[in-house]
């Protein structure tokens, strides 16, 4: 090839990746990417014209000095349309996550398979989703789905252990045109119907949200720095810090004053509520809190909860629960459409996870509350009590229910409040547990964070 034949083929691929690359240099340190495979091409869906640079950008970097590798699905080419050698593109970068031990960021704008290839296109989606198995529990694996997210990218995407999703993102399996065929009026808002307001609130494949790339980045940069082993930018924070408005706040609410300032990020924060999730850190130590809201756990929280425990099992970050439930909200439609299984899906992640894991009794832990979310029996290696939690097999309406059923029929209320305030005393009250070894201590709510803070230390050994 003659020089100037080079360097026109350089100013093409340039061009044609120019905004892609723009977008990775806005989320990673200035001057760190370094792009791979920069000339791999196959050949388009008429198989006459290069695909240059095949429709996503590869490469390395690092973010706030963590180092990360990095692929990017270029919109501008072909629609990212993927291709065999697309898939060969992906799957080498993936491959350079694990051998190297570093995060994967991966950017998703595709508009799905690039047809005219027949099988190989459909081996290449193969290809890339065996590979990011790969990745799962061995290197954590950042997904963005920056712009249009169809085909099988989508259960790409559905791989990662965190997920980002641009406000104007679109996923779907099928096409999203087939998918609202049958609405009535159009034209149909796709954004609406398959974005992350959709998606937010219905479940917890899409973790966060971003407005922009200023948003992305500073979002990106608080996950990769609390999931890195580097101590990039800690900001100190007294372990020994004690807040008496803990007294008075309820779960979701210490989960922000326990952790260190400014250390916070919530996990599908629209998603089923009554089960709040966080990335944080204690002491400068990553950690992942679950804080239930609520009186019950629904459905939906059981299956939010036990895909947070899995990700934290994969990225070995310790599990913090503050507990204040009276245990599952079921009915009759629930039962029989199986609220059973997924109870037990959230014991098993507890029970068959590595991590270290503290458990503390904040308000009611009553029944399932208390055995899948701070049991001794399922792993947890220290465990508090709140001086105003309950913790009991039931909560003192049942129990009352339970056994004063001939009180309750002659309607002798004196008599119920007696029984009640005596059950009271004698079970719901956690120096109980405590005396049977299944609580290490009962401390007043202000003393939460040191308390946690020292046992972090002790069970990680450090």
């Amino acid at each position: 090839m003659e020089n100037k034949d080079l360097l026109a083929n350089i100013a093409k691929v340039d061009k044609a990746t120019e905004k892609t690359k723009n977008f990775i240099n806005s989320l990673v340190d200035q001057g760190s990417f370094v792009e791979t495979d920069v000339f791999m091409a196959g050949k388009c869906f008429d198989d006459a014209t290069e695909a240059l640079g095949e429709g996503v950008v590869t490469g390395y970097a690092t973010i706030n000095g963590n180092p990360i590798q990095i692929f990017a699905q270029n919109a501008e080419v072909l629609k990212g349309s993927l291709s065999a050698a697309h898939a060969e593109k992906i799957n080498k970068c993936i491959s350079r996550a694990v051998n190297s031990k570093t995060p994967l960021v991966s950017i998703i704008d595709s508009c799905g398979a690039r047809v005219g290839e027949g099988a190989s296109v459909m081996e290449g989606y193969a290809k890339i989703i065996a590979a990011s198995t790969e990745l799962n529990g061995y290197v954590p694996h950042i997904c963005v789905v920056k712009g249009v997210s169809v085909g099988l990218m989508s259960s790409f995407v559905a791989s990662a252990d965190f997920v980002f999703m641009s406000k104007d993102a679109v996923m779907s399996v099928n096409s999203p045109m087939y998918l609202v065929s049958g609405l009535k009026n159009f034209p149909v808002d796709y954004k609406e119907q398959l974005g992350f307001k959709a998606y937010k609130a219905k479940s917890d494949l899409a973790h966060f949200t971003y407005k922009d790339e200023a948003d992305l980045s500073s979002q990106l940069t608080k996950l990769i720095d609390a999931i890195s082993d580097t101590d990039a930018n800690i900001e100190e924070d007294d372990p020994n810090r004690v807040d008496p408005s803990l007294e008075s706040m309820d779960a979701v609410e210490a989960v922000k004053v326990i952790a260190d300032k400014n250390s916070i990020i919530s996990y599908c924060p629209d998603y089923a509520a009554d089960v709040d999730c966080s990335i944080a850190k204690v002491n400068g130590i990553t950690v992942g809190f679950i804080a239930t809201k609520g009186d019950y756990i629904t459905s939906d929280g059981l299956t939010k909860a036990t895909n947070f425990v899995k990700k934290l099992d994969n990225n070995e970050i310790p599990l913090i629960t503050l507990v204040d439930t009276k245990g599952i909200d079921t009915n009759l439609e629930s039962e029989l459409s199986g609220i059973a299984k997924k109870s037990y899906n959230l014991i098993a992640a507890v029970a068959t996870s590595e991590i270290a894991k503290i458990g503390v009794a904040f308000g009611n832990a009553i029944g399932y509350g208390y055995t899948a979310l701070m049991s001794k029996s399922l792993g947890f290696g220290y465990t508090l009590a709140t001086s105003k939690s309950k913790i009991s097999p039931v909560s003192e309406e049942v129990a009352v229910a339970m056994m004063c059923d001939q009180l309750k029929a002659e309607k002798k209320t004196e008599n119920l409040q007696k029984v009640s305030q005596k059950y009271a005393d004698m079970q719901l009250n956690p120096v109980n547990a405590a005396k049977d070894g299944y609580v290490d201590n009962v401390i007043e709510a202000t003393n939460l964070r040191p308390y946690i803070a020292s046992a972090l230390l002790m069970l990680l050994g450090l």
